[in-house]
């Protein structure tokens, strides 16, 4: 039986043909191919376990822990969701996407695109956080959301967009406790785009960035979608927090030349259909989603931001969600970093032998004029 293909093996077969076209790569792209492909190899270091039983040695090597790689960002992911979900408040939650038209999609690539990112979170947060305070429906002047920027879509191409998963729920100005009176309704949806594009206008002429004024008149995509208590959401948000566009999961085919995944078509009753990309297309478009470095996808306003906790515990509270203090108080259960392995061959724990140093002081990429990744098995 063959083995299942993985993101991992498939970017390492087909990046030396990508990298002989010399493609216009950013310096983010050539770190996260540098770390890529050599994620748990040698150049990273690691550890050696050794089993005093048998003598058998086991060698455990560093991960990079870069967002675009596949085999890390699992812990991290896991650690991100508990930490999350005992900030929930006890609400009707409701998913709120913003998405830009494509006539905009440009200012996210060159040597502006941190900024341009930037600037949608900006529109993004002063939009949701005006009609939260305003909107009839809500009328929290005290409020608070978590937003998570996505930049793909199911087929891999570029779309970027942003979640925020958005209590129903706040304070008003004389600080008492106020929620949404249906859990399907949050707000005007018009009322929404109308603020959000306004917002996006108004910093794009502060930065005195070009625009078509064409775009100010389309349908700026703005979704409301209701998310019960929020904790499903947030685990599906939670999935992309250290990590990117595609999992092994969606993978079924790896060819010599090509890569086939499926996806779910949701202008089809989100039917599941199969899409095959020659190798160098798949690479490239996965590196379309290479963040600018130091970049954060994920933010928190309101009463959500972690240093809002008086307000957020005033929130959980007359939302009725218990609550403990004191030393004694439950928090939420710990993720367990992997114990030492066992001996495939006795089953004994394995000691620590001794660290293997890296290749390079740090684990970015080194200051060379050319990535040269490993040569898949």
């Amino acid at each position: 039986m063959s083995e299942r293909p993985t993101v991992l093996v498939a970017l390492r077969r087909f990046l030396p043909e990508f990298l002989k076209g010399d493609p216009p790569l950013s310096p983010p792209q050539r770190r996260a191919i540098w770390a890529i492909t050599h994620c748990r190899t040698p150049a990273l270091g690691g550890s050696v376990f050794a089993c005093h039983t048998c003598s058998r040695l086991h060698y455990a090597y560093h991960s990079c822990n870069h967002k675009a790689c596949t085999q890390c960002g699992a812990l991290t992911n896991r650690r991100w969701v508990q930490r999350e979900l005992d900030k929930l408040i006890q609400a009707p939650y409701f998913l709120v996407t913003f998405t830009l038209p494509a006539q905009l999609r440009d200012c996210f690539f060159g040597p502006l695109a941190k900024s341009a990112y930037d600037l949608f979170f900006t529109a993004v947060s002063r939009a949701l956080s005006e009609k939260l305070a305003s909107d009839k429906a809500l009328g929290a002047a005290i409020n608070g959301f978590t937003a998570l920027l996505h930049t793909w879509n199911q087929r891999l191409q570029f779309h970027p967009h942003i979640h925020c998963l958005v209590p129903g729920a706040g304070l008003d100005k004389q600080g008492h406790f106020v929620q949404v009176k249906n859990p399907q309704f949050l707000l005007y949806l018009p009322h929404l785009q109308s603020a959000f594009r306004r917002h996006f206008s108004q910093l794009l002429k502060e930065q005195k960035w070009p625009v078509d004024p064409r775009v100010w008149n389309l349908d700026w995509g703005v979704h409301i979608q209701p998310a019960g208590s929020g904790a499903s959401a947030l685990k599906y948000l939670g999935a992309y927090v250290a990590r990117t566009a595609i999992n092994d999961a969606r993978l079924l085919a790896l060819s010599p030349d090509s890569v086939t995944f499926r996806w779910q078509d949701r202008s089809d009753h989100n039917r599941t259909k199969l899409k095959t990309l020659p190798g160098v297309e798949f690479v490239r478009h996965y590196l379309r989603h290479v963040l600018p470095i130091g970049l954060r996808s994920a933010r928190y306003y309101g009463f959500c931001h972690p240093a809002a906790q008086a307000n957020r515990l005033r929130v959980q509270m007359h939302s009725g969600k218990p609550l403990c203090f004191g030393p004694d108080q439950p928090g939420p259960s710990p993720v367990l970093l992997h114990s030492t392995p066992l001996c495939p061959q006795c089953r004994q724990p394995m000691q620590l032998f001794c660290s293997l140093r890296p290749r390079y002081e740090t684990r970015g990429p080194p200051a060379a004029p050319s990535v040269t990744p490993l040569t898949a098995a």
